[in-house]
């Protein structure tokens, strides 16, 4: 049995105290249940409506689960972005397998990039090319991606849960 330490309670309901702050603060511009709600409906709007020409995506908890692989239908979703916008990946993880899996469809890969911090997002930019407001962030946290996003410029999609194989239908 192990032994619950009062400064780990401490710690834990100061982290959903914070939560809830940063919930309150923090309002993404869009909310998706997962990435493959973002289909062809919605790229016609971000294009239309938003005049989005880029898309900076969040791996971990976005298109996969810890440090599984990506699924096969985020992958396909993935390939279905790079027909329409410019993409690139911006991780505040590193992943061998990941940056060769990127390198493999020619998707640039910003890892260690410290988000919130502008500069991962700003390094973005100049790599696919296009200016911050033209840009979309799609991911899972609201202080690391969605405030990221906002702070440089940029349009925010929450994305709630990774989307898995054979739970398309869901």
């Amino acid at each position: 049995m192990k032994l619950i330490r009062p400064e780990d309670i401490i710690v834990e309901k100061l982290e959903a105290l914070i939560g809830i702050i940063i919930a309150k603060l923090i309002e993404p511009d869009m909310k998706f249940k997962n990435v493959l709600e973002i289909d062809e409906h919605r790229i016609k709007d971000f294009k239309e409506n938003y005049g989005i020409e880029g898309i900076i995506l969040d791996v971990d908890e976005t298109l996969r689960n810890k440090t599984d692989k990506i699924p096969e239908c985020n992958k396909q979703w993935i390939n279905l972005m790079k027909k329409h916008f410019k993409v690139i990946i911006v991780s505040n993880g590193k992943s061998k397998m990941l940056a060769e899996y990127f390198s493999s469809i020619g998707i640039d890969y910003i890892f260690f990039a410290h988000k919130p911090a502008k500069n991962g997002f700003n390094k973005a930019c100049k790599s696919i090319g296009v200016r911050p407001e033209k840009i979309i962030v799609i991911g899972n946290s609201l202080f690391d991606d969605i405030y990221g996003a906002q702070r440089s410029k940029m349009k925010g999609a929450l994305i709630k849960e990774v989307q898995e194989d054979g739970d398309e239908n869901r």
